[in-house]
């Protein structure tokens, strides 16, 4: 698998490093796995899952209150930040 270039820079894990190991082990079938490797992409599946389902209603013309929440300016804000508190708890932690 290819290396993470802010890793070879750093030596510190990136908020995504392990995205790639825990898909495979997802469509294996280990979750516990899947969460070894990087804890906020697993617990991301059901926010992108609501997103692709907003995407899919809005182009139905339905679902007018679920397509707001999900595509809301604030819970894209709150996942950015969590995404970046991820990245330096993990290293601080060493997850």
């Amino acid at each position: 698998m290819p290396k993470c270039p802010f890793r070879l820079l750093t030596g510190w894990n990136c908020p995504a490093c392990g995205v790639q190991r825990a898909l495979h082990a997802l469509l294996n079938g280990h979750p516990s796995e899947a969460l070894a490797y990087n804890y906020l992409f697993v617990f991301s599946i059901p926010y992108a899952l609501a997103l692709m389902v907003a995407y899919v209603l809005q182009k139905m013309n339905r679902g007018e209150s679920f397509v707001r929440m999900a595509n809301h300016p604030i819970l894209a804000r709150v996942y950015i930040v969590l995404f970046f508190v991820w990245g330096v708890v993990r290293n601080v932690l060493g997850i």
